[in-house]
């Protein structure tokens, strides 16, 4: 039976309602069981400030939050059914190793803020290693946009051949996505940078804890005020978030289906190293690139978490055991973001270019709107040179299509230069 810091009866509780109101919640604290350990480190120093417990008990509960910590990356301290939740195994741990002493931790706590905290330390971190991703991925995408700079590829629109375009235009087309996805992270951690502790269930507590002193111990950019607000924000925050990482996980799946086309036989325009596909359990013949189709497929794993949460929100002010449900899809949220972006950098580095094909599909139809801007430089009006192309039945009599200046960012003119600058002023 569960340990329960809230239970003072004799009576037996109900195995299968115990089961049915912690749902996943030991597996989902695991992950940010390192995090309530440190926010509790952070929470004793703040209550010896006040005077609530003394010098040399700080240093006890301190030094056994610190060895938890230990025991528990090194795994002699498991976190099991047998807890209710994370936050009251360090309780029982502290009160099992320090008696009386342990019972002390909780003092202007609830475990309302307790989690808030532990989930925002454990996004900021995570967000931090998704932004890393995003740069990696940003930096592959531009260094092949270099390579392939002025290489010749078919342009589409409605999927259909359109324009002459390169492989400089189409790798720094992702990698522009990308590096708008750093700023986006950096502005969505600065939104939720700041501490909920100290806010216990939703209406603080009557002693005067040093919350600033715990904002600046954990790292946060500042204290969130309200103590209501707090409880109102959960959810919120993780909102914003998974909105976050959805950016980038769109991106993949756009990559995924231009990728998806290009290594089809139909287009044949790239190929990727054969450890990213499998074979078929019926036709020898078939290689299918499986990973291209999960890392398509991905975003609407994440789109579901999304959704679940959103749906999650319709709530009045205050704390609801809804709530509990919002570190299922945050924590899954990112599992899934950064397993996929993990893929993307290796498998970028295997592309191989068809030239042949690229080359071939770009016919002369394709060119058609480069002889209307040829027209156009010789000081034709717009309307009258399309029209002119449009309804030309042999092309042979229209002049030349010139070597035109091209439109910045445009195939002939990337200025990939100034995605490398704006990409390494990145913090």
């Amino acid at each position: 039976m569960n340990k329960k810091l809230w239970n003072n009866k004799t009576s037996n509780i109900s195995e299968e309602i115990t089961s049915f109101l912690a749902g996943e919640d030991i597996e989902l604290d695991k992950f940010i069981f390192i995090y309530d350990v440190d926010a509790s480190l952070a929470h004793v120093k703040a209550l010896q400030s006040i005077g609530i417990i003394k010098k040399n008990e700080l240093t006890k509960l301190s030094k056994a939050l610190k060895v938890l910590r230990t025991k528990f990356i090194n795994g002699t301290f498991k976190l099991t059914n047998k807890y209710e939740d994370c936050h009251s195994a360090i309780e029982f741990y502290l009160t099992k190793e320090l008696g009386d002493l342990g019972k002390k931790v909780h003092t202007g706590r609830s475990r309302n803020d307790q989690v808030m905290v532990a989930m925002r330390l454990f996004a900021k971190k995570n967000l931090i290693e998704f932004k890393i991703k995003n740069k990696l991925i940003a930096e592959t995408f531009l260094n092949l946009a270099k390579k392939h700079k002025d290489l010749p590829m078919p342009g589409y629109t409605h999927l259909q051949r359109a324009m002459p375009s390169s492989w400089g235009l189409w790798f720094s087309s992702y990698a522009e996505s990308f590096i708008d996805n750093v700023d986006l992270i950096n502005n969505t951690i600065d939104w939720v940078d700041s501490n909920p502790l100290g806010s216990a269930a939703g209406y603080g507590v009557a002693i005067p804890l040093n919350r600033d002193l715990v904002t600046k111990e954990l790292g946060f950019s500042r204290t969130q005020l309200n103590s209501l607000y707090v409880q109102n924000s959960r959810g919120k925050y993780e909102m914003q978030i998974l909105n976050t990482l959805k950016q980038s996980m769109l991106d993949i799946r756009k990559f995924s289906w231009d990728m998806s086309l290009f290594l089809s036989q139909e287009f044949d325009l790239l190929s990727i190293d054969s450890k990213y596909s499998t074979g078929s359990s019926i036709m020898p013949n078939k290689h299918n690139p499986d990973v291209i189709e999960i890392l398509r497929a991905n975003y609407s794993i994440l789109a579901g978490f999304s959704s679940e949460l959103e749906n999650l929100l319709s709530l009045p002010s205050g704390y609801h055991r809804d709530l509990q449900l919002t570190k299922r899809s945050l924590i899954n949220g990112f599992h899934t973001s950064l397993k996929s972006l993990d893929i993307i950098p290796a498998l970028l580095k295997t592309i191989k270019i068809n030239k042949t094909n690229s080359n071939k599909y770009i016919d002369n139809e394709m060119k058609m709107t480069d002889k209307v801007y040829s027209l156009v430089s010789d000081g034709v009006p717009f309307r009258d040179a399309y029209s002119l192309v449009k309804n030309s039945d042999d092309h042979s009599l229209l002049p030349e299509r010139k070597s035109l200046n091209h439109s910045m960012g445009s195939p002939g003119n990337l200025n990939l230069n100034l995605l490398e600058k704006r990409l390494k002023k990145q913090k």
